[in-house]
């Protein structure tokens, strides 16, 4: 590989030289002329003919005593040939390149060229590396079934994968911008140094940054919040979480507000998004009402709703009526709910309220309504005042 990249540059130093040397062409034509006078000399040519016999003789012969193992001449063929075709170049350059081919195979020339040759050589490596990362990823996240149909991903594997994504186009960029510079002359050692003792420097003086990073990746290992959770945060913020960095967290509430919490702010989190979820009814009814015939009520109607297939898929299970939860001043409490799939809970609670609005009515079930009894005081002699 490396042998191919050093064997692309060379061919464009000599597009370069080629294209700045044409007035060297003219002083070389008597050298080429000259070469074309010994080919036409019949004792001259038969001279080179004998001289290049024994030079494949004695090159047929160093191949025979080290030859290489069986099954490796396509890496052979692939080390060898390049390296023939880059001393052809160069001894082309060395033709018709004039002072710029000199210049380039001595001196500076050669390390200018290697420099350059291993900068482009990590640029190539690097693009390769991320290319494969992120298209990987990528694939990962946008992948179909045989339909079409996009295949949904774990939240948290939608919320890690970008993150991995963005530490190795990091790692990358780091890593390269250090091959540059050191090909470049610069000595690394000093800046590596330096930048270890700039990170502790700013330990001690970020402590808070160390902090929202520190709790950021143990609240991502252990699946606290992913993104696309419903959420509430220490009884404060609440909100659908759109984004998730190693430090900070965004949620947008239900007013379209954006919410950016650092990690370190986090306490409590009360994450609605989790595995399932319960869309809880606590429904008041008067106290003239019969407790028993209002459960059978909302028992047939839950079973109506699940039924139709619009609903079927977001309810997990029957409605259950868990019965008479309290006593109020003017009402009784009964109290039900349905078990249903993720961020689902409001919509079967919209609609079920509806229903019951509407059954409830129909049933002659009446919801009580809150009244006030004014009592006025008896004066001394027995008449209100």
């Amino acid at each position: 590989m490396i042998a191919l990249l050093r064997l692309f540059c060379l061919i464009a130093f000599t597009a370069t030289v080629f294209a700045i040397a044409q007035p060297a062409r003219a002083q070389n034509a008597a050298e080429v002329e000259r070469l074309v006078a010994t080919l036409e000399d019949d004792a001259a040519r038969a001279k080179l003919v004998g001289q290049l016999k024994l030079l494949l003789k004695a090159q047929n012969a160093t191949a025979v005593d080290g030859a290489p193992p069986q099954g490796s001449d396509g890496a052979a063929l692939l080390n060898v040939i390049p390296d023939k075709i880059e001393r052809s170049l160069w001894s082309l350059l060395g033709q018709w390149g004039g002072g710029a081919a000199k210049w380039l195979s001595q001196g500076f020339g050669p390390r200018l060229i290697g420099g350059i040759i291993s900068i482009l050589s990590a640029l190539v490596i690097a693009y390769a590396l991320w290319r494969l990362v992120a298209g990987a990823i990528h694939r990962y996240l946008e992948r179909t079934d045989r339909d079409g149909n996009a295949i949904e991903r774990s939240r948290r594997v939608r919320t890690l994968l970008p993150l991995l994504r963005l530490v190795v186009r990091v790692v990358l960029t780091v890593m390269v911008a250090l091959i540059i510079l050191s090909e470049l002359g610069v000595n690394i050692a000093p800046l590596l140094a330096g930048a270890g003792v700039v990170g502790i420097a700013v330990g001690f003086g970020a402590q808070k940054l160390v902090q929202d990073i520190i709790t950021g990746i143990f609240i991502l290992i252990e699946d606290t919040v992913s993104i696309g959770d419903v959420v509430r945060i220490d009884a404060v913020h609440a909100g659908t979480v759109e984004s998730m960095s190693i430090r900070a967290l965004k949620l947008r509430d239900i007013n379209g507000s954006l919410h950016s919490i650092p990690f370190s702010s986090v306490g409590a989190v009360v994450n609605m998004s989790k595995d399932f979820a319960f869309a809880v009814f606590d429904l008041s009814i008067g106290y003239d009402e019969d407790v028993d015939r209002v459960s059978t009520v909302l028992t047939r109607l839950g079973e109506e709703m699940q039924g139709e297939p619009e609903w079927a898929g977001k309810i997990l299970g029957p409605l259950e009526v868990l019965g008479l939860e309290r006593f109020d001043a003017s009402a009784v409490i009964v109290r039900a709910r349905f078990r249903t799939k993720t961020l689902q809970q409001w919509a079967v609670a919209r609609e079920f309220n509806r229903r019951i609005k509407q059954r409830f009515d129909a049933e002659g079930i009446h919801f009580p309504t809150p009244s006030t009894t004014l009592l006025m005081a008896a004066d001394g002699k027995g008449k209100p005042a």
